[in-house]
């Protein structure tokens, strides 16, 4: 066991500014994307927009703080925000018209702060001005555009409450940026050659516009004026820091800041050539996306892979040390917490407070030898989020069969310090599947990332919309349409109709049938939430193009072709399951009980659940205590969430759209075990209505029984390189577990059997009951506390009383 060294003084300063996050919004980026808008009413949407990415970029403030050797800031303030109203900022709108939960406080600022811990600020001449752009944003959306009009029967089907965790359509309200950018191609090409070919092809073909030609034109337009708003903001950073090496008395610090200066200036069109250039122009591509629009999920990708040539260089030419290299890796990281932006708090309730999804991507193997290819950053990343005791971004370490010891051993270690990090993902899985399933090159597929929750993609090659286009209309209710499936198309928590009729659970003489109606009532209304994407996608094509986000990916470029449009070299797209083991559980309980034991009629079990258990709690305590639960190794129960997973795989597979011939099946989720737990009614395996769903591929709440090696076997009888979409299973270990070295070597080994059985992921929490019940009654002693949730991981004492619940609710193994 290793003890990180102490952080620098300035990083411990950023560290804790971080930690006491307030978001400070402003409307600099509002104000010039409204005045872009009008001024540019009538242009192309694939001109429009980057016009308005020059605007902004070119006239943003530039911050340098002090303590700063990493700059770049999406707000005025240093942990400032602006907003994207083109996409949807109604719910500030709403709330600031209300009143109610904005208050002035003696700083001079309107202060809101609810249970769902977005701690957020507002200056009172922002107030005023952001108030006068609601008239024109009104209807002038991308979501207002998408809102208008959808495939017949969708308003039924959304109404049903099975597509997602939201009231109401909002087709819309993020960009479909869920992905892996290009940075190896920003840091290796820059901003000025990518310009000159998009600019060359234009020059080439001025007057000459024929078929194809004005389509490419159009993109190529759009990646020239992307490039110009990247290089105008980074010589403004770098003239901020001039400015601020003038005023420096420190000569170190103005040495520094001029050094910074000097290389902002080269990389705003040139290729990287150091270890800090490389870490500073990923940061700025960053955020240089985030101008354009409201992506929700742009992930670092393989961070140490494509950084490390530059560190390797500048270690052998003297110009850094290692604790130089790790101040840089701590202060990157930290730049990337300062990108949480202001949010809806019913939507940060599910996605997490303080958390960017800048999923970052960590060792595995050489894309060209298939040779471990771990390096120095590899453990300097885990290093960082050690020292730092960060919950975000999300670490992911690839595992493949020659993974050095020293490098599971620094994972175990900062899995006990920080809990829920990393992630660890299984490569002798995941590679030769996107080969089958996705028709992935060896090559790609040996580079391949992390991003969001869990989704696997390509790096900068890929534009693979895992969550759905848009977010939100790949998230199906999985318990709902079971419940469904009962109740003869009507979903008891709402009484709203819209499945198929496929009859009551009293009115099903065999299991078979149960079996048939859940069937059929899934690839209905999957197919329902598949066709709702396809329009999304129709409409993304028109009014939400990503021309920045488009210069990097691999095949945009070459084919003249805007990555929503399928100019990417990969398209996919997908959705997530949640609950299943919800509804294998319910299954076997209606089996066990009803058709198996005869312990109750089908008419007891369902007036049972339809009565959510009120007045059943003997036949409740039956289903909890008697029915055998995926998790624990039985085939009983391990078969029927086989089946269900199965069930979900199989209608993937007959899914396509326009733009892409592959829709993923994935098994993970951001919390929304829980939120569509509180929509979601009572179900036969005992759950009561408005509680939690079984997490990802995780069992039920407290239902396995038998211990880790159980859980692995049962998790296992799914065939996991069929999902493609990412896989989340969840393991609470208890800290006294992982405090000697030869449990450590255990929880090792119990993994690596894990993935010789061809599990894909694992991620662990390591933290106890008894603390998190401690943190609930004192949260100040208890500040830093780390759980994984499912789809990112949480300071303990910023989660909802629910989520705080859930985690504890999981069952504590031990390690033997």
């Amino acid at each position: 066991m290793t003890t990180p060294k102490p952080v620098t003084p300035r990083i411990q300063k950023m560290r804790q500014l971080v930690r006491d996050r307030i978001i400070q919004i402003d409307m600099e980026r509002v104000r010039h994307v409204t005045e872009s808008y009008k001024k540019n009413a009538k242009v192309p949407p694939i001109v429009k927009i980057p016009m308005a990415t020059y605007d902004i970029c070119s006239k943003m403030t530039c911050r340098v703080e002090d303590f700063e050797i990493i700059v770049g800031n999406i707000g005025t303030e240093f942990l400032g925000c602006g907003m994207w109203p083109e996409w949807d900022a109604s719910w500030l709108w709403q709330e600031l018209e209300d009143g109610s939960l904005w208050n002035m406080e003696e700083d001079g600022l309107y202060h809101r702060t609810d249970a769902s811990g977005v701690h957020m600020t507002l200056h009172p001449a922002d107030r005023e001005e952001f108030m006068t752009y609601r008239d024109y944003w009104k209807d002038n959306t991308i979501t207002s555009n998408m809102d208008h009009w959808a495939p017949d029967g969708s308003d039924e089907i959304i109404e049903l409450g099975v597509t997602s965790y939201m009231t109401g359509m909002e087709r819309a309200q993020i960009a479909s940026g869920h992905l892996i950018p290009g940075f190896e191609k920003i840091l290796q090409v820059g901003y000025g050659a990518i310009r000159k070919q998009a600019q060359d092809w234009m020059d080439d073909h001025k007057g000459n516009l024929m078929g194809e030609d004005l389509n490419r034109f159009l993109f190529y337009k759009s990646a020239v004026l992307v490039c110009d708003a990247a290089t105008a903001m980074i010589k403004n950073y770098g003239k901020a820091c001039l400015k601020k090496a003038e005023a420096c008395t420190d000569q170190e610090r103005k040495t520094e800041l001029l050094q910074m200066s000097d290389s902002l200036e080269w990389i705003s069109e040139n290729p990287v050539r150091t270890f800090w250039e490389a870490c500073q122009a990923t940061i700025l591509y960053q955020l240089l996306l985030y101008m354009e629009a409201r992506h929700p999920a742009l992930a670092f990708g393989r961070f140490d892979q494509y950084t490390w040539p530059y560190l390797e260089k500048d270690l052998e030419e003297g110009r850094l040390d290692p604790d130089q290299a790790q101040e840089i890796v701590d202060a990157f990281f930290l730049k990337s917490n300062c990108f949480y932006r202001a949010s809806n708090p019913k939507v940060a309730a599910v996605t997490g407070i303080g958390v960017t999804y800048h999923h970052t991507t960590i060792g595995g193997v050489d894309p060209d030898t298939g040779e471990d290819s771990s390096n120095p950053v590899t453990f300097m990343v885990l290093d960082s989020m050690s020292r730092l005791m960060l919950h975000d971004p999300t670490i992911s370490l690839r595992i493949n069969k020659n993974t050095p010891d020293a490098l599971w051993d620094k994972a175990i270690e900062t899995t006990r310090l920080v809990g829920g990090l990393p992630l660890f993902q299984n490569d002798e899985v995941i590679i030769p599947s996107l080969m089958e399933e996705l028709d992935f090159t060896l090559r790609d597929a040996r580079d391949y990332g992390i991003i969001g929750c869990q989704e696997i993609v390509g790096s900068g090659n890929d534009y693979p919309c895992g969550n759905g286009l848009h977010g939100k209309a790949g998230l199906g209710s999985h318990g709902t349409i079971l419940l469904c499936a009962l109740n003869n198309g009507v979903n008891p928590m709402n009484g709203k109709s819209g499945g198929l009729e496929t009859g009551y659970l009293y009115d099903m003489e065999s299991f078979e049938e149960v079996k048939a109606a859940y069937k059929a009532q899934f690839d209905y209304l999957h197919k329902w939430s598949v066709t709702i994407q396809n329009y999304c996608e129709y409409q993304s094509m028109q009014h939400a193009p990503h021309a920045a986000l488009s210069i990097s990916i691999d095949g945009c470029m070459e084919s003249g072709k805007d990555c929503t449009s399928g100019g990417a070299k990969y398209n996919s797209y997908g959705g997530t399951a949640t609950g299943l083991a919800t509804v294998a559980d319910s299954l076997a309980a209606i089996k066990h009980l009803v058709f198996d034991e005869m312990i109750c009629t089908a008419r007891e079990l369902y007036d049972a659940v339809m009565k959510d258990w009120e007045g059943f709690e003997t036949l409740r305590q039956r289903a909890l205590h008697d029915v055998p639960h995926y998790g624990n190794d039985d085939p009983y129960a391990d078969d029927l969430m086989k089946w269900v997973c199965d069930i979900y795989y199989d209608n993937c597979k007959e899914c396509y759209s326009t733009r892409s011939k592959y829709y993923k099946a994935g098994l993970y989720g951001a919390s929304n075990h829980v939120i569509q737990g509180f929509g979601t009614w009572a179900t036969p395996d005992g759950r009561k209505a408005g509680t939690p769903l079984a997490d990802a591929t995780s069992p039920a709440q407290g239902r396995d029984q038998n211990g880790p090696t159980a859980v692995f076997n049962s998790c296992c009888t799914i065939d996991h390189g069929k999902f493609m979409d990412g896989i989340a299973l969840n393991l609470r270990i208890h800290p006294n577990a992982l405090r000697s070295e030869e449990s450590r070597i255990s929880l090792r080994e119990m993994t690596k059997t894990y993935f010789e059985k061809e599990g894909m992921e694992v991620q662990y929490n390591v933290v106890s009951a008894d603390v998190m019940r401690a943190a609930q009654k004192e949260p100040e002693k208890y500040n830093d506390l780390v759980v994984r949730i499912a789809g990112y991981s949480a300071y303990f004492n910023e989660l909802p009383t629910p989520m705080q619940n859930d985690v504890i609710s999981r069952t504590e193994n031990q390690i033997i």
